[in-house]
């Protein structure tokens, strides 16, 4: 296990630092084409070390336009699209993964058919446009849901956690519930925009899944000694069906995140991609290499945490690290 947790580590230090070559390139490309470094000084190997410092340090260089600090508005902003991916990831697993069990458990039927139309549908349509009829719909439907902005203007929360859900939790004195009411109102139509692609997604993971625990040895076992239907799926099946989908969804976590931007600039949510959106518009390019660190490097870290996590609860995943032993 020390071994295997050396070697994820390694894995982390080697990755990040590619990722700070990545961004110093970046920087060092906007400064010297706005004229903001002298073309002479050409000992890049003491800039990049003494630009990794400033990293380490948690300094990440400063906004052209308002001087202010860009990893903690980076932050603030990148905490608001990880709010929209958990409550799209929530409605969309209530959703997929029962609808998912059903298409493993009756394969090839009518039920597995038409499962298997709608997550590929979901899969086809392009973010942008559902969220464009999305907005649309509200309208026609006479406004129920918003479909501008993180919260309304009525209300003046401030940062504290960076997530709006959290926020508005910690001035109930002031507004009640009704901030916290009104925040989830702005997050249902573009969590469930997010939704479309994250339930095509897991119903296809767990379906497979389940597919692969169902034709194993130990459920056949199951059947001979004449266990029924339900207590095998709900004892045996269920328990080894569902751990092997969170490291497999891990890996659509960029494609997420992308599309959780895209879905900000429709809905002009104050998220990661409309802060870098707007920011580039207006000629800030220094935002380039600080959301590319911010956002890369909690996918480096959330993908070696969420491996880690899988070798403590999976003894499957704990006996292959001393297979070659």
């Amino acid at each position: 296990m020390l071994s295997f947790l050396i070697r994820r580590l390694n894995l982390l230090l080697i990755t990040a630092l590619i990722l700070t070559i990545i961004a110093f390139i970046i920087d060092r490309t906007v400064t010297i084409s706005h004229a903001m470094a002298t073309l002479d000084d050409r000992n890049y190997i003491a800039q990049y070390f003494s630009y990794l410092w400033q990293i380490i340090n948690g300094n990440f260089g400063y906004s052209s336009i308002d001087q202010h600090g860009l990893l903690k508005r980076g932050l603030v902003f990148f905490a608001s699209t990880l709010e929209l991916c958990f409550v799209a990831l929530l409605f969309s697993s209530l959703m997929a993964i029962p609808l998912g069990l059903l298409a493993g458990l009756f394969r090839n039927t009518k039920l597995d058919y038409m499962i298997m139309t709608i997550a590929i549908v979901g899969l086809a349509l392009p973010v942008f446009w559902v969220g464009v009829m999305a907005i649309l719909l509200p309208s026609i439907g006479g406004d129920i849901l918003p479909v501008d902005g993180n919260l309304s203007l009525v209300y003046d929360i401030p940062v504290v956690t960076g997530f709006l859900l959290i926020d508005t939790l910690l001035v109930t004195q002031q507004y009640g519930v009704f901030a916290f009411i009104d925040r989830v109102a702005h997050l249902i139509l573009p969590a469930l925009v997010l939704s479309f692609f994250l339930i095509a997604e897991i119903v296809r993971l767990t379906r497979h899944s389940m597919t692969m625990v169902m034709r194993s040895n130990y459920i056949q076992t199951a059947y001979a000694k004449g266990f029924s239907r339900t207590k095998i799926v709900f004892t045996h099946a269920l328990k080894n069906a569902l751990p092997p989908i969170i490291p497999q969804l891990r890996l659509q976590l960029s494609t997420i995140l992308s599309f959780a931007m895209t879905i900000e600039i429709v809905f002009n949510l104050n998220g990661i991609g409309k802060w870098l959106f707007i920011s580039l518009k207006s000629g800030d390019y220094l935002v380039l290499p600080a959301g590319m660190l911010i956002i890369s490097g909690f996918i480096l870290i959330f993908s070696i945490a969420t491996e880690i996590f899988m070798v403590l609860i999976s003894p499957l995943r704990r006996g292959s690290l001393y297979v070659d032993k």
